[in-house]
């Protein structure tokens, strides 16, 4: 099944920008920089969020992108990506390292489009456009 990568210790394509160091670690094991803080609503597990987005494999790959607004559930997406995307505001971009555990692990994607390798760590381009709170209603 191989060994669940470790972003600090790997290389990264310089197309990337991602000097590790930089970056801040999450308690899940994600790591983030903020290219531009953001100053409105603030992410939260729960949410949905309009984004756009850019995702990369370590060697500057791009396996996935959307670069108009999309809108998307967090609980819906992988975990890693949920854990860099909370505490973004919007206005914010942010580059999000996810090491596998918290993406495909050693599955990978292989049948997405661009394969995603095994233990393979992700790191992703994200601008947060709009922050929907879930809706609660009160019979």
């Amino acid at each position: 099944a191989g060994t669940p990568s470790n972003p600090a210790t790997e290389t990264f394509d310089p197309s990337l920008g991602v000097d590790i160091a930089s970056f801040s670690r999450k308690e899940s094991g994600v790591y983030y920089r903020d290219v531009r803080s953001g100053t409105g609503d603030e992410a939260a597990a729960a949410d949905q969020v309009t984004i756009t987005y850019a995702g990369y494999l370590t060697d500057g790959t791009l396996f996935d992108s959307r670069s108009t607004p999309t809108a998307l559930s967090l609980g819906a997406t992988v975990q890693g990506f949920r854990d860099g995307v909370i505490g973004m505001r919007v206005g914010g971009v942010r580059k999000i390292v996810i090491p596998s555990a918290l993406a495909y692990n050693w599955q990978g994607a292989p049948d997405a489009a661009v394969p995603i390798p095994r233990n393979a760590t992700l790191v992703f381009d994200v601008e947060l456009f709009v922050v929907t709170k879930p809706t609660t209603t009160t019979q």
